[in-house]
């Protein structure tokens, strides 16, 4: 579990502690609005290398290079050890345990001049290295002949491992269980192993008599033998045509022979046959979209594997996102390595649209069960401005939000007090239709319930609407004034403020009467439309303010969602021009 992650001195970051508690395995959202430091947090992760953090002159906190970076992570391992991992500009231990890789927009303008001294701009789709360098093409080099040779007299028996080798799927297995191929050479393992063969030596009989006797006889045993059981199981899970357990075993152990001949020819080869297999890997995905993008493929290009798109007018929008995006998750998957791995996608996915956004979440699901079925952690973070609770595209069944803005929010414990009573259905009813009508909502009309308020452990002096209203409005001036403000008081303001400003335009007794009788501020302000008092589109678009902050709803957080939507600056510029 990742607890914590700090950022200092990193393009718009001055400090920034983030206590997430995120859990591998598991996509999650942190939220915050445009203008919070999400591409800072990006930029942190995307400066780092294996050594130390390499901040491109753009990412300069406060375009000064003298201020040191760093990047910490207070970290859960998976026995329960915690570890504290940092990089900064000299050091880095936090590569010691994880890899990290960072997917972001990669359509970029690029600048075009003519003759006449005009310019102009055209947008531009950065090639995509899907692999950095092509590695060699080094063969396994299949000793099946030595392999019965060491085996012995019934060497008839071994399979040909031809078929394993061959499996690109089996051999990226393989890749991730070198350990264990090494440690089953070990003396005591091999002691074990040959002991065995030994038994297989002295039967006699046709290589289907000598295959029955050994599942009959000693296929239990080869199964004990540690190592060797976790590179059996690894090729019989696959359907290779060996059609047995015991033949699987009986690869599993010219494999293990085969490594041990030379190791480091065995990764080599393993290094290219799992390069063939993300190269047909992207190939079957791009097979799968449309056929727009045909003429779009991976190929090899000065010794690495890239693919190439063509201007972004010769494509769509959507088609360019999705692609571009999925051909960034294959380059991640060349990069993210180690057990536990860091996939950082920033604001990617704000711009997709419904159908794109829904391919998106596919793969990012896909690659997150590759991880899990490796036996391997990846923390999928999500860097967002748009809320996922209101926004339904994401359909993550799994996922986790973080709000990561919530450094100015005071919440008026009273309010939400006042909010809950509002919703129960055991308090008087007459009393919650006042605190609807002459409270959350603009009512001239004066009530006075000061001694149900004081009785109910809320401020007395809120029993009559002209203080309430003075608390809301007082929230609302913190609020603008960069104090600490409680949300839902500010969301009641607006929406007492917006219906304040109609009914005062409102000419006669008898229009004023049916625009307060009307109930929810958007049919108010519509009656007052039909009464020829016209409300800015401004005062409409509030409604994702004060229709959710005025109603209070268990066991889902409240608040949240508000702060984040309060803290986008064009929401806050439209309720200044409110007030103002």
């Amino acid at each position: 579990m990742i607890n914590v992650i700090e950022i200092e001195h990193i393009k718009g970051i001055r400090l920034k502690r983030f206590e997430l508690k995120i859990q591998p395995n598991k996509p999650s959202l942190l939220v915050a609005p445009n203008g919070f430091g999400k591409s800072s947090f990006a930029a942190a992760f995307n400066s780092m290398n294996n050594r130390k953090i390499v901040l491109d002159e753009e990412n300069y906190h406060e375009e000064n290079g003298a201020l040191a970076p760093r990047i910490r992570i207070v970290y859960t391992r998976p026995d329960g050890a915690p570890a504290t991992l940092e990089a900064t500009n000299v050091t880095n231990t936090i590569s010691s345990e994880f890899d990290y890789f960072v997917i972001n927009n990669l359509t970029k303008p690029k600048g075009i001049g003519n003759q006449y001294g005009r310019a102009s701009a055209t947008l531009e789709i950065k090639d995509v290295v899907l692999v950095d360098r092509i590695p060699n093409n080094v063969p396994f080099g299949n000793q099946y002949r030595a392999a019965q040779q060491r085996f012995g007299q019934n060497a008839r028996v071994l399979p040909n491992p031809d078929a394993a080798l061959n499996n690109l799927k089996l051999i990226e297995k393989l890749s991730f269980n070198y350990q264990a191929l090494e440690r089953a050479n070990g003396q005591k393992v091999q002691y074990r192993i040959n002991a065995i063969i030994d038994e297989i030596n002295q039967q006699a009989g046709t290589t289907e008599i000598l295959t029955n006797w050994i599942t009959n006889n000693k296929l239990d045993d080869l199964k004990q033998i540690e190592h060797l059981n976790t590179i059996g199981d690894l090729v019989h899970e696959i359907d290779l045509g060996y059609n047995s357990e015991t033949k699987s075993y009986l690869v599993a152990i010219q494999l293990i022979w085969l490594y041990n001949n030379n190791s480091n020819n065995f990764k080599k080869a393993c290094k290219y046959s799992n390069y063939q297999l993300d190269k047909q890997r992207f190939q079957n995905t791009l097979s799968n979209f449309n056929c727009t993008w045909k003429g779009i493929r991976a190929s090899q290009t000065r010794g690495q594997l890239v693919v190439k798109f063509p201007k972004a007018i010769h494509i769509s929008n959507g088609q360019r996102d999705i692609l571009t995006f999925i051909a960034m998750l294959f380059r991640a998957r060349q990069h993210l390595k180690k057990g536990a791995n860091i996939l950082i996608i920033d604001e990617v996915f704000d711009y997709l649209d419904d159908a794109n956004l829904t391919a998106a979440q596919y793969y990012i699901t896909t690659f997150i069960k590759d991880f899990k079925d490796e036996g391997r952690r990846l923390y999928p973070i999500i860097l967002t401005h748009l809320n996922p609770n209101y926004f339904k595209n994401f359909a993550f069944n799994n996922q986790k939000v973080y709000y990561l803005d919530k450094s100015n929010i005071h919440i008026n414990q009273h309010l939400e007090r006042l909010l809950r009573i509002r919703e129960d259905n055991n308090v008087d009813e007459l009393l919650r239709k006042d605190i609807s009508r002459h409270l959350v909502h603009y009512e001239p009309v004066q009530i006075n319930r000061r001694n149900d308020f004081r009785n109910l452990n809320i401020p007395e002096l809120w029993g009559e609407a002209d203080n309430f209203y003075q608390f809301l409005f007082a929230e609302v001036d913190n609020y603008l004034n960069g104090r600490a403000f409680c949300p839902f008081a500010v969301c009641g303001a607006v929406r007492v403020k917006i219906e304040e400003i109609a009914y005062n335009k409102l000419q006669t007794p008898a229009s004023r009467t049916v625009f307060l009788a009307t109930n929810m501020t958007r049919n108010k302000l519509e009656k007052a439309q039909e009464m020829g008092v016209v409300s800015p589109e401004s005062h409409y678009l509030l409604g994702i303010i004060y229709n959710e902050g005025m109603h209070w709803k268990d066991n889902i957080d409240n608040v949240s969602p508000i702060a984040s939507k309060l803290e986008n600056l064009t929401i806050k510029k439209l309720i200044r021009d409110i007030f103002e």
